[in-house]
């Protein structure tokens, strides 16, 4: 087996952190149409979510973070590749759709920020104004119960969204 087989062989497709923190999601490992060059491609899980593509021998390298430091994989496959979505039905008082959505868009990058946090999505209920459908994905029900809801950007949450609620909503958990 040659050696870019070998290392294809190696790269799983499923939860990577890079050496600096962020989470990524290896999709698979294409070739290069002109040299034949294996790339990893790959999705963030935070801001605009982009595609990327890196060499392959490029992706499973050790970088040294520190000077005399030993080095590290630049992107680690997480063992742990489960993840959970979080659901929550939100009924908004009546006449603050505006002024809510505007709110949520301050109040999401407090949640993207979030260790294990993957993804989010807020959907308006089609029929009905007022009504949202929360879904954020997390690595585990810990990160959003533990981490995010123990923090103080979950305070800062709070401030922005909650007296928008009118029932307070429930959360549910569903694995994916």
């Amino acid at each position: 087996m040659s050696e870019h087989n070998q290392h294809k062989a190696q790269i799983k497709t499923g939860l990577y952190q890079h050496y600096k923190g962020p989470l990524y999601r290896v999709l698979g490992v294409t070739t290069h149409s002109e040299s034949q060059e294996l790339l990893v491609l790959y999705q963030a899980l935070y801001g605009q979510k982009g595609l990327w593509s890196r060499p392959l021998e490029m992706f499973v390298e050790s970088v040294a973070t520190a000077e005399g430091s030993k080095p590290v994989p630049r992107f680690a496959y997480l063992e742990n590749q489960t993840m959970v979505l979080e659901i929550a039905k939100l009924n908004v008082k009546e006449g603050q759709d505006d002024v809510f959505l505007k709110a949520f868009e301050q109040a999401a990058a407090l949640i993207e920020r979030q260790s294990g946090y993957i993804d989010h999505q807020l959907r308006a209920r089609t029929e009905s104004a007022g009504q949202y459908l929360l879904e954020v994905v997390w690595q585990s029900i810990d990160d959003h119960r533990l981490g995010f809801r123990q923090s103080n950007d979950y305070a800062q949450w709070s401030a922005l969204l909650h007296h928008f609620y009118e029932p307070f909503p429930t959360v549910e958990y569903y694995d994916l």
